[in-house]
């Protein structure tokens, strides 16, 4: 018998009547700030306050949604990190170069075109494959989220289009690096998917999602 499908209802109400109150905010990047922070507390309400924040919201990625491409890796960000680490040499580093010589500048390239990450750790020498997970784009959309809310923009100098709306994307200019763009169309589909899973997952585990948060008048941590 689940003992707090009233608290799991009460809780994913709230959140699904917030969607046309955030559709309505003029600014993309705002409506992106609210996202994310909405995303953080659906995830500590899943996964508690025992996991770190960025354990939790990739967490809530892995477990409770359906995207596709989590676990492929972004090509532009492997070659940028690799080349930071002065890793130039290494079998990585020449196949990312060599899939990157072939993608058509001045196009859009949707995230399928990415290698799973599975792929590139069979390539990978060991310094090489440390740096591997932090190009997932589970890991790439968490970095995002860092700097719509810790500096207030979005990372890059990716621009949205018309014609892809609901889906990562890459942009190049000629002669330009890669772009890589969340429009704020995934936001919304990211939003409304997390609430589906997370409604399942708390139902299944049986959790009350107001257990994992401090109430009362005083403001101190308890």
């Amino acid at each position: 018998m689940n003992t707090n499908i009233d608290a799991i209802q009460q809780f994913i109400t709230y959140f699904r009547d917030q969607t046309e109150n955030i559709s309505n905010i003029n600014s993309s990047v705002f409506q992106k700030i609210i996202y994310v922070t909405a995303l953080d507390t659906m995830a500590r309400a899943a996964f508690g306050k025992e996991y770190k924040n960025r354990d939790r919201n990739i967490y809530l990625l892995e477990k409770l949604t359906n995207w596709k491409d989590r676990d492929r890796v972004s090509l532009p960000q492997l070659s940028l990190a690799l080349e930071k680490k002065g890793l130039l040499i290494g079998p990585l580093y020449n196949y990312t170069k060599m899939k990157l010589d072939i993608w058509p500048r001045g196009q859009v390239l949707l995230l399928d075109n990415s290698p799973q990450l599975a792929e590139l750790e069979i390539i990978a020498q060991a310094p090489e494959r440390d740096i591997l997970p932090s190009c997932r784009y589970a890991a790439l959309f968490y970095t995002y989220r860092n700097n719509l809310i810790h500096e207030f923009r979005e990372p890059g100098y990716g621009f949205e289009i018309s014609t892809v709306k609901d889906q990562p994307y890459y942009l190049s200019m000629l002669n330009e690096p890669w772009q890589l763009v969340f429009p704020i169309g995934f936001f919304k589909w990211l939003y409304a998917e997390t609430l589906v899973g997370l409604e399942k997952f708390l139902t299944d585990e049986n959790i009350n999602p107001y257990s994992q948060f401090e109430f009362g008048s005083q403001w101190h941590v308890k």
